[in-house]
């Protein structure tokens, strides 16, 4: 956890301890308590028939490994501006959001607390496909046949698609 040692409305020195049902930086003078959020991450599945796009990870953690496209929101953005923007930037694709699938919350060493906020895409056009950014590679595979996911979240929101839209 990041030490919050100032309070940012009035400068005085925070307290950690107890306020607000969990134990927190607060500051005693003016009352401010200093929430730490997790960081929202669109996550998204791409489906193209019975296959699945993934993108193999350039950097740690999971460097090489096979995860689902996505990425870290960013100030002012939407979650559906962050999730085209990812999209475009890991896969060179243009698409829209159809629905949210579900979340699934993981802390990372590097990052610290994660909110995975897994969303169905739907593509215009799959000519444009290469791989960018943050990834190494981008390539299908089989919804029934595919490589272990790098994270457990990636893999929990997989499972949600899985069974809400794919049954064989």
């Amino acid at each position: 956890m990041k030490k919050l040692i100032f309070c940012s409305s009035c400068g005085q020195e925070n307290t950690f301890g107890f306020i607000d049902g969990s134990n927190r930086y607060h500051c005693e003078s003016c009352l401010t308590i200093h929430y730490q959020n997790p960081k929202p991450t669109a996550t998204l599945i791409c489906p193209r028939n019975d296959e699945i796009l993934l993108v193999q990870r350039a950097f740690d953690p999971g460097r090489g490994e096979w995860g689902l496209p996505g990425g870290f929101l960013e100030l002012g953005e939407t979650l559906n501006q962050g999730a085209i923007r990812e999209l475009k930037e890991e896969t060179n694709l243009d698409g829209r959001v159809k629905e949210i699938l579900g979340t699934c919350s993981h802390f990372n060493s590097v990052f610290g607390d994660i909110l995975l906020i897994g969303l169905q895409c739907e593509i215009d056009s799959w000519d444009n496909l290469k791989a960018g950014d943050d990834a190494m590679s981008a390539q299908f595979f089989s919804i029934e046949n595919c490589p272990p996911l790098a994270f457990e979240c990636h893999q929990k929101i997989f499972k949600i698609y899985k069974d809400k839209f794919y049954k064989k």
